[in-house]
């Protein structure tokens, strides 16, 4: 999978917004996760290895959800690029992102 191509101040800065919304979903996955695994099996005389189930789902699962989510991440929606502006790019002006995001 090619990475886009990211060079302008602006797409640097609708990437990284792009990257923390995903990040502030996939933890909104992952306490759901936890809050199903643990509080949702709490009513359940379920037991694992003479351990209660909302205690397994409660604290494996979500470590579970995590990792899958950072693995998605990473793989989906993280790019790898270069904060630092580039001087010979002419797109990283104040004036061009700000006239962008006006017509957005």
């Amino acid at each position: 999978m090619s990475s886009p191509s990211i060079r302008g101040y602006c797409d640097k800065m609708r990437q990284a917004n792009k990257e923390a919304r995903a990040t502030v979903i996939a933890l909104v996955c992952i306490i759901v996760v936890w809050l199903i695994g643990g509080f949702g099996l709490a009513g359940t005389d379920i037991q694992v290895f003479h351990t209660p189930l909302w205690i397994i789902g409660g604290c494996v699962a979500p470590w579970v959800a995590a990792i899958v989510a950072a693995v998605v991440l990473s793989r989906r929606v993280f790019v790898d690029f270069d904060l630092d502006d580039d001087p010979a790019d002419a797109s990283t002006s104040d004036e061009a992102c700000e006239e962008a995001a006006r017509h957005e």
